[in-house]
């Protein structure tokens, strides 16, 4: 799942600033009439990396059980109140 084209393309663009990025690409900018490009931090070329592990309450098991539990809060709520 490598990139084939690069990640930015710019063109006609004046004072770019790319800091911190990264790209499966093997090329990272494609530029042309670009004054001023600044970059730092910037890396092409790069293994396709792992998602971030989910949270529990991003899962579709924490998502049916927040949704349980403010369900059952409701139905009490209406129980104890009228």
């Amino acid at each position: 799942m490598a990139d084939k084209d690069p990640m930015f393309d710019l063109e006609d663009c004046e004072d770019v600033d790319l800091e911190k990025n990264k790209t499966t690409a093997e090329a990272f900018v494609r530029a042309k009439g670009t004054k001023r490009l600044r970059g730092g931090g910037n890396q092409a070329g790069s293994p396709v990396a792992d998602p971030q592990p989910k949270s529990w309450h991003e899962t579709a098991w924490g998502k049916v059980t927040i949704g349980l539990l403010i369900g059952g809060l409701l139905i009490l709520a209406k129980f104890l109140l009228g």
